[in-house]
């Protein structure tokens, strides 16, 4: 992850460094050459005043000292070109120091007139210059290449006078290198920049990977304690991040593993307490009988009911398992019809109202004059006899137990509600795990392996419905079933 980030932050840097010089260059040089045209334009304005002020010097001393057989200028005239050449170099030397360029003063045709110290020299050479530098209408700047130099030069031009009566282009010559001689500094200062951003940036980079790679690490570890066997495993969580929430979603799921593999765990042990308890009771009275220690037809007969009974209960605990292990492999699919609930409903209570007496238990009825669901019958059927039985044999003698159907909205309702003793409400939660008892006496009084409700609510999912238990200790229980009219 840190060298992630560091090939992250040295590519954006790369990147932004290049995109910065690149446009800092670039506005930098056309700033440059447009203050180098302007400079050259005002110092252009400049000679052609130096130039206008001599000529008016020298006319001012002719017309006072000149004779009267002397033409007015015919004299003073190499006197007045001199002095303004003099005074137009010595400009010129002054403007070239501040602007740092080679000044020069050149006629139309090229011919230098006047030029400042530096180099290059041009001396009283006729130039060979481009003629698209220069322009009448004012302060032009080109790059162009100087064959008589063997280089590239940035020529600044702007028209002003150069002779009494004449015109002429001052001309400011620069090398390209020159011009670009401040993008090494620059680059300089961007790689200085650089560096001290990546330091920083590589700093933030390895404290952020390291608080994101220690719960991540934490994580880690743990998930290879749980795939050891260890599944006590639980890491920490700070803030609300996404490693937060991965820490989150990892007790979670340690949770329901933890969750699951006691389930597993009891499961099994009451699997096997389960299917041991018949077990044992058909060895032991088959081998009494082997034995020859039942000698009477009575003692026989009594075995061989014991045996029978515990065989029937065995063959029930495993039929139960299998369908439960049918509903976890999702193999168990309802085949829905048209059920007319009143008859299915009259029908069982028909069949448990004799149960019903000999345990001494009232069975009411309440039910709608007509009443259609879509469902599965035999599944349906399933679960209110497991409903119905437990009811009757938890209620006990004197008792009741009602059997009610009703119809809210889209919905099938159906209460079965007895006056039992009632289940502690701290057992509610629990009702409907595989194997859970409220009372381990109440389990070995009426027998039963602990898998009817929780057989009945997976049966009533696969319906589309809900099952729910409300109960009062001492005034009895209600199981409520939820069904869809159209059978969801």
């Amino acid at each position: 992850m840190t060298a992630t980030y560091f090939v992250v932050v040295i590519v954006s840097l790369l990147l932004a460094s290049a995109f910065c010089l690149l446009f800092l260059t670039r506005y930098i040089r056309n700033s440059d050459r447009e203050d180098l045209r302007k400079q050259v334009g005002a110092v252009a304005q400049d000679i052609g005043q130096v130039v206008k002020a001599t000529e008016r010097l020298f006319s001012q001393e002719d017309g006072t000292s000149a004779g009267p057989d002397v033409a007015p200028s015919a004299v003073p005239l190499i006197d007045e070109q001199e002095a303004a050449a003099n005074l137009v170099t010595n400009f010129l030397n002054t403007e070239s120091q501040v602007l740092q360029v080679k000044l020069a003063v050149v006629s139309p045709d090229g011919q230098v007139v006047a030029e400042s110290e530096g180099r290059p020299s041009f001396g009283a050479d006729t130039l060979q210059l481009p003629p698209d530098i220069f322009s009448e209408r004012g302060a032009r700047i080109t790059e162009r290449f100087f064959q008589r130099l063997g280089r590239n030069y940035v020529f600044a031009t702007a028209p002003t006078t150069i002779t009494t009566g004449g015109s002429g282009f001052l001309l400011a010559i620069k090398p390209v290198e020159q011009v670009r001689h401040f993008a090494g500094t620059l680059i300089l200062y961007v790689v200085v920049a650089g560096l001290i951003a990546l330091a920083i940036s590589m700093g933030l980079a390895f404290y952020l990977s390291s608080a994101i790679s220690r719960p991540v690490r934490a994580v880690t570890e743990a998930a290879r304690a749980m795939a050891a066997g260890d599944y006590s495993q639980e890491v920490e969580v700070k803030g609300s991040d996404e490693t937060a929430e991965l820490a989150r979603d990892f007790n979670l799921m340690a949770s329901r593993v933890r969750t699951a593999y006691d389930l597993q765990r009891n499961f099994v042990g009451n699997v096997s307490h389960e299917l041991r308890t018949p077990l044992t009771s058909i060895e032991g009275f088959s081998q009494a009988l082997l034995d020859g220690v039942s000698t009477s037809p009575e003692e026989r007969k009594r075995s061989l009911e014991i045996i029978n009974h515990e065989s029937k209960r065995l063959v029930r605990v495993l039929r139960d398992l299998l369908l439960l292990s049918q509903i976890d492999a999702g193999e168990v699919k309802p085949e829905k019809k048209k059920v007319d609930l009143v008859d299915f409903m009259r029908n069982l209570a028909n069949l448990y109202t004799t149960r019903a007496q000999d345990a001494g238990v009232v069975l009411n009825v309440d039910l709608p004059g007509s009443l259609e669901v879509n469902t599965d019958p035999d599944r349906l059927e399933r679960v209110m006899t497991n409903l119905l039985e437990n009811a009757i044999k938890y209620t006990g003698a004197g008792g009741s137990v009602k059997l009610r159907a009703q119809a809210p909205d889209d919905s099938v309702r159906i209460d079965i509600s007895d006056t039992g003793p009632g289940i502690p409400e701290d057992q509610l939660e629990r009702i409907f795990d595989r194997f859970h008892r409220v009372e381990q006496s109440r389990a070995q009084k009426h027998g039963g392996s602990g898998l009817g409700l929780s057989i009945s609510k997976e049966l009533v999912e696969t319906l589309g419905g809900t099952i729910e238990v409300a109960s009062t200790v001492g005034q009895g229980s209600t199981f409520t079933v939820v069904l869809p009219v159209d059978g969801g």
